[in-house]
């Protein structure tokens, strides 16, 4: 039987009984409840985050489990890019649950579009540092590695059977010419890997979820620092710098401004040397807008949508912005 989000009487009780960072009796208030649930706890003037995985939503497999996103944000803790870990409890609750940081006086990219050139610069120059911490499959458990651009390729292939399992024709028609793209793109993914092997000493941590929805500057500080850090993965050093980009345009799946782009790079490779950056990041950036094109008619079918196709997801505009990137290759 699928699980129910937690009451705000049950996680009051439970910060009762347990007593975790002498919060019983703190003020509870449900602030986010998408991918994850989340409570802003407030007591004797200090203010906590506390998270857990929505049950609603969770799709197993992908994402970290919550002792293991504590485990990360210790080993983030000294670079300040992310919140800081207080506490983790996998067991006495229904389930697991993380007390963080309530990170205060910050506004999110996604409201500050379109982005400043000191927001990019800024935000590369924190990838490229986050990219040179020592967190290793030595000292991290990794559940999914970006050395390969053709593990990629698969996993469109099965979300793409996934989608045809939908026998609406609408939705079956752009999945054929999303086939059909697909499979020209296979051969390009094969002439990269060369270059990302090659890349294989720079291999480093990456955040899955960098894009602007999950960065956030800090206006007291004036530094971005990083949420909701349930998804990363290691190789690729190009891949966090490409992720973010993805999610910069005003529109979802236009092309990405070429301006934006030379800034970025500029700013990271200031920070971080890595041999073939601007290659690397072009090949990325490629395979993500592909994978983006699959994942937003994947995810239509998935959540259940029963409105035109075109009108409830970005496939169109994401469509023609890969047959651009197609004919770049031809």
């Amino acid at each position: 039987m699928k699980m129910k989000k937690p009451s705000l009487e049950q996680i009051e009780d439970y910060l009762k009984r347990y007593n975790p960072l002498n919060l019983a009796g703190a003020e509870v208030e449900l602030i986010s409840e998408h991918n994850h649930l989340i409570y802003r706890l407030e007591k004797d003037n200090q203010v906590y985050c506390l998270r857990m995985i929505n049950p609603e939503t969770y799709r197993a497999g992908e994402w970290l489990s919550v002792a293991e996103e504590y485990t990360l944000l210790k080993l983030l803790e000294s670079s300040g890019l992310g919140p800081k870990a207080y506490y983790v409890d996998p067991e006495r609750f229904s389930l697991p649950l993380l007390i963080q940081d309530f990170v205060a006086e910050t506004v999110c990219f996604n409201d500050l579009k379109p982005l400043s050139e000191q927001y990019l610069q800024e935000t590369a120059k924190s990838i490229a540092r986050l990219n040179s911490l020592k967190i290793t499959p030595e000292n991290f458990p990794f559940r999914f590695w970006r050395s390969s651009y053709l593990s990629s390729f698969t996993k469109w292939q099965a979300r793409l059977v996934e989608i045809k399992k939908d026998q609406r024709k609408e939705v079956l028609e752009w999945a054929e010419r999303i086939e059909e793209l697909v499979a020209r793109v296979r051969e390009i993914l094969e002439k990269f890997e060369s270059v990302l092997e090659k890349a294989s000493s720079y291999y480093c941590l990456n955040f899955d979820g960098a894009h602007c929805g999950n960065v956030y500057w800090k206006k007291d500080e004036n530094k971005v620092i990083f949420l909701d850090w349930e998804k990363v993965s290691f190789g690729d050093p190009a891949y966090t710098l490409a992720r973010f980009l993805t999610s910069v345009t005003p529109e979802k799946g236009t092309e990405i401004p070429v301006d934006y782009k030379k800034i970025m790079i500029k700013a990271y490779l200031e920070e971080r040397e890595v041999p073939d950056f601007e290659k690397l990041i072009e090949q990325r950036l490629f395979e993500r807008q592909v994978a983006d094109l699959v994942w937003v008619l994947w995810d239509y079918v998935r959540s259940g949508k029963t409105g035109p196709v075109e009108e409830e997801s970005s496939v169109v505009v994401r469509y023609q912005t890969v047959q651009k990137l197609l004919n770049n290759y031809k």
